[in-house]
């Protein structure tokens, strides 16, 4: 073990029984119920023996590679892991017929009982896992494992640059990196990573299918609770974008007073944050359960507090916010709302989504705001033309599924299978 790695093990252990308690309690907020510590410590249930094993963060990283799980398990026993309670979650909704684990810490022994468990055939790791003990124990027992849906930002980028010795190691621990775009994939070589295990595949995100059992909820609630209602959805808004919603919503009742508002929270621990934000603009807010009933109110705000039924509601709506992009925070997918064929509206923060920000507006399917009052207008001069909603929506949908990421991730791990 290296010194680096020996500091940081020291490090996790000493962290392991704090870790445990902070993520059972996320896990019960996020609606999850109890975490597994069994789990957490490397003793998984096993369904098939050698399986393609495929690790996805939480419910981002785990949405944008569901398209690839599904493909692979059409041809090899699969077995998924996660690590937040939200993935957890996520996986039951999306990929309900594949055995699912919580994974473990970043401890040698949780993961040597991990993978003597499951003894996968190959590993795939999505987006930017670089776990220093996962990848040492796979790389002692000749697992392959490859980094799929690769994306490295340059903030992240420049804090690995600063461990040069234990970045190099990790990065000649990975078999293949299969980057999102040219960018990434040149700062993994500047990292350290060998030019002979790096492509560009493309980012899986663009592959994605909204599931049969997200539109038919939100045809649901089209012909009940939203019936005869406009609906924007502001989805995956997070900190420091309270007060720009609120003006949004302030804005958009001088022009569409009737439009309904719905507001979902990246992290359901944050509706409370929003609810409070918004009432100190004087904006009621109504709990999801306003949902289950009869057509809400005209201009209702209507709060939701959980995961799971973000595409249900894009599906409902008629417009689309989507956040982390008035704060900057790098922005989140931008193609779920434009695949149930609605306008994307974006603020300036897009770094993570680059190119399929840039593809929605190539189509003119895309609007870019600076401001909480501009995406008010923004909304509201949406909603008021029929005719230009239906062609930007229209143009969303062609825009938004490319398969070709698919088609070449699964022709780079077909040698590994």
């Amino acid at each position: 073990m290296s010194f680096a790695r020996g500091i940081y093990t020291g490090v996790m252990r000493l962290a392991a029984p704090a870790l445990l308690v902070h993520l059972a309690r996320r896990g019960r907020r996020q609606g999850a119920g109890a975490d597994d510590w069994r789990s957490r410590l490397g003793w998984v249930a096993v369904d098939d023996r050698h399986p393609v094993w495929i690790h996805a963060a939480s419910a981002g990283e785990l949405q944008a590679v569901a398209p690839l799980v599904a493909a692979l398990a059409a041809q090899a026993p699969v077995h998924l892991s996660v690590f937040t309670g939200s993935g957890r979650v996520r996986a039951r909704h999306l990929l309900e017929a594949l055995p699912v684990s919580l994974s473990p810490l970043d401890l040698p022994g949780a993961w040597r009982r991990f993978l003597t468990r499951i003894e996968p055939r190959l590993a795939l790791i999505a987006e930017t896992e670089l776990w220093p003990n996962l990848l040492a124990e796979a790389r002692r027992r000749a697992l392959a494992v490859v980094l799929v849906n690769a994306r490295m930002s340059p903030r992240t980028c420049r804090r690995l640059a600063r461990f040069p010795g234990a970045t190099r190691e990790l990065m000649r621990a990975l078999s293949l990196v299969l980057a999102q775009g040219p960018e990434d994939l040149e700062r993994f070589h500047f990292l350290g990573l060998p030019q002979a295990r790096g492509q560009v595949a493309g980012n899986l995100k663009e592959t994605w299918i909204i599931p049969r059992a997200d539109r038919e909820q939100g045809r649901r609630w089209r012909a009940g609770a939203l019936a005869g209602r406009r609906v924007w959805v502001a989805g995956s808004v997070r900190e420091g974008e309270e007060e720009a919603l609120a003006e949004a919503i302030g804005r958009l009742r001088q022009r569409v007073e009737a439009a309904v508002t719905i507001v979902v929270p990246r992290h359901p621990e944050r509706a409370a944050a929003f609810a409070a934000g918004l009432e100190r603009a004087g904006i009621p807010v109504l709990p999801e359960t306003a949902l289950a009933g009869a057509p809400v109110a005209p201009g209702a705000v209507i709060l939701i507090a959980r995961i799971g039924v973000l595409l249900g509601l894009y599906a409902a709506a008629d417009v689309a916010f989507v956040g982390g992009t008035l704060a900057p925070l790098g922005g989140h997918n931008v193609l779920e709302p434009a695949l149930s064929g609605l306008p994307v509206l974006v603020g300036p923060s897009t770094e993570n989504v680059r190119a399929a920000v840039s593809r929605l507006r190539a189509a003119g399917a895309l609007c870019e705001v600076s401001s909480g009052g501009e995406l008010g207008e923004a909304v509201a001069a949406l909603l008021a033309d029929g005719g230009r909603l239906k062609a930007m929506g229209e143009a969303a949908r062609r825009a938004g599924s490319n398969p070709v990421p698919l088609t070449r991730t699964l022709a780079a791990i077909e040698p590994y299978l």
